[in-house]
């Protein structure tokens, strides 16, 4: 049990860390800058679209997930 609690507390304060370092620069130019603010946005989303995208293909289809023979052998 006290596993998982300090797991769970050390995930969460982990995201919660992450999050704020991603989210700085937003913060940073959200008023003094506005048009690179949405550049930010534009090329932030892009790129965790794109990451998405990767994940998905190379999960579904260069691992097989979505394929009749899927490669995959526990490490």
């Amino acid at each position: 049990m006290a596993y998982l609690l300090v797991f769970g507390v050390g995930t969460i304060a982990g995201m919660m860390l992450i999050t704020m370092i991603l989210g700085a620069p937003f913060a940073y130019t959200g008023r003094r800058f506005s048009n690179l603010n949405r550049g930010l946005g534009l090329v932030s989303g892009m790129a965790s679209v794109a990451f998405g995208l990767f994940v998905t293909f190379h999960t579904g289809f260069v691992d097989g997930l979505f394929t009749a023979h899927p490669l995959w052998t526990p490490h």
